[in-house]
């Protein structure tokens, strides 16, 4: 294994903990924090989505647990709306930092490995195309690529990353009242663990054979 696959694996793994460990703290206190919400609405928006964007930013994924809280205190429309916010503008920093300072502070953020991997994906006029990525893609990873590799304007990324990223958070929000919402989260990120082991392994495989050649 290289030390770049390495590094990849072990970021992965950190974020997967950190998702793991995000879901139990939040079913564990989520009356608590509902209660919180309910009390302070202007800090419990505020807050929400200052961590959305950290969320965006350092650590993609772990405030999927907040969700079913956001939702079941404010609604699954308000909260679908406040979520996408907070993606939206943690996106925009992500775009920010790597159009800003480059390469070198984006490989402290996250895979380099990914990130290039990714530049082959995007076109030439990404708008539509980004749209697309924002509903499969970490929006950590795009926004680096994208601030990165391509002249796109801060108004087109923006829209583009708010169009693509409202489909998910409205069905994570309407996912966030059911009475399962904390098993269909977690049966997620196995899920996202598994496909992501599948498939580094067939990808390690097929490279000794392209070497051959």
């Amino acid at each position: 294994m290289t030390q770049s696959r390495r590094r990849e694996f072990l970021s992965f793994a950190i974020v997967a903990t950190v998702l793991v460990a995000a879901v139990w703290l939040a079913r564990s206190h989520a009356d608590a924090l509902k209660q919180y919400i309910e009390q302070h609405p202007i800090k419990g928006v505020a807050v929400y989505v200052i961590l959305n964007v950290l969320d965006a930013v350092i650590a993609p994924g772990a405030t999927l647990p907040l969700i079913p809280i956001a939702a079941r205190a404010w609604g699954h429309v308000t909260a679908a709306l406040v979520t996408t916010v907070g993606w939206t503008l943690g996106s925009l920093v992500a775009f920010f930092i790597a159009r800003r300072w480059g390469t070198p502070i984006v490989r402290k953020l996250t895979s380099m490995d990914r990130v290039k991997r990714l530049r082959g994906y995007v076109p030439k006029r990404p708008f539509w195309s980004i749209v697309l990525l924002r509903m499969v893609v970490p929006m950590d990873v795009i926004s680096y690529v994208l601030g990165l590799f391509t002249e796109m304007t801060w108004r087109s990324y923006a829209l583009a990353t708010a169009l693509g990223l409202t489909p998910s958070a409205f069905i994570l929000a309407y996912i966030g009242k059911t009475p399962r919402a904390y098993d269909i989260i977690m049966f997620g990120i196995g899920g996202a663990v598994v496909g992501w082991i599948i498939y580094s392994t067939r990808r390690g495989a097929r490279k000794p054979t392209r070497r051959a050649a």
